[in-house]
């Protein structure tokens, strides 16, 4: 680590917190508190508290999780992983808040890119769906909002911490207090973007539904047009297929002309009406 924070800095296990500190156990900091992003004031000073970081190529699945105890002389990580090996071994900063805030600085570093390549996820969807070539677009989609929306509760939850962390050191550290505000901004402006491209695939799951709708629209307008065709002359043919014995039509040398005469006719004159209406 730094040589402003070598002293002010210590990964341990959660077994080994426990050991140290009983009294945090009531604070809900092992993991099996819940994998969330949190932190409580403690009434004799400092704060404690849970992060948990969803995995950028798996979102859904198994978060990156520690828990930490933040006081004014000393700043204490737990995990029972590799996680934050690299990322706690080189902390610079004066005081272990300002340290506590550099390391979540550095874990949001990739958010951003992370967002970003949704956005080119999402684009490469609308790309296909203009050309008609989107297949499972709607299962898609869903596994995108639900990612998504993964981050969105990360986010919300980050922007509660940070507030809290900067309340406690307000006094105590205002350097590091507007560290924590600005990371709080931070959270806020990911959190809006996360919600904006949670939009953009709701946008597109309707403009699909829409093409669907189009669709279905035109075959049953097909339909229609066929089944109306059809209509004049099925009661031509359900007319005379009575056969009652006299009926002036079934002993006609000419019946059968005429009958296909006035079946033509009648097709041409529902063309010619259908066009006139623009319904084909």
């Amino acid at each position: 680590m730094g040589e402003m924070c070598a002293s002010c800095v210590e990964l341990v296990t959660f077994d080994q917190m426990r050991q140290r500190y009983p009294q945090l156990e009531q604070h809900r900091i092992a993991p099996s508190g819940g994998a969330f992003c949190r932190a409580e004031r403690l009434k004799g000073g400092g704060a404690a508290g849970t992060y948990a970081m969803p995995r950028p190529m798996a979102p859904t699945g198994e978060k990156h999780f520690f828990g930490f105890y933040l006081t004014q002389r000393r700043l204490l990580l737990a995990e029972d992983g590799e996680f934050l090996r690299g990322l706690a071994d080189d902390l610079e900063a004066g005081t272990p808040a300002q340290a506590l805030a550099e390391l979540f600085t550095r874990l949001l570093q990739e958010d951003m890119p992370t967002l970003q390549k949704y956005e080119k996820r999402l684009t490469a969807l609308e790309e296909d769906l203009m050309q008609d070539q989107a297949q499972d677009l709607d299962k898609k989609l869903f596994r995108i909002r639900r990612e998504l929306s993964v981050f969105a509760a990360y986010y919300e939850q980050l922007d509660d911490l940070f507030a809290v962390l900067s309340e406690e050191t307000e006094e105590g550290d205002p350097h590091a207090s507007r560290l924590f505000d600005h990371l709080t901004g931070r959270a806020q402006r990911l959190l809006s973007a996360t919600e904006q491209e949670k939009e953009y695939a709701l946008q597109l799951r309707e403009m699909h539904q829409t093409q669907l709708d189009m669709r279905q629209n035109q075959i049953m307008k097909i339909l229609t047009i066929v089944t109306t065709v059809f209509l004049p002359l099925s009661l031509i043919a359900g007319w005379y297929g009575m056969n009652f014995v006299n009926m002036p039509e079934l002993t006609a040398r000419h019946g059968y002309l005429a009958v296909c005469i006035v079946s033509a006719v009648c097709i041409l004159v529902e063309l010619v009406i259908f066009k006139w209406k623009k319904w084909l």
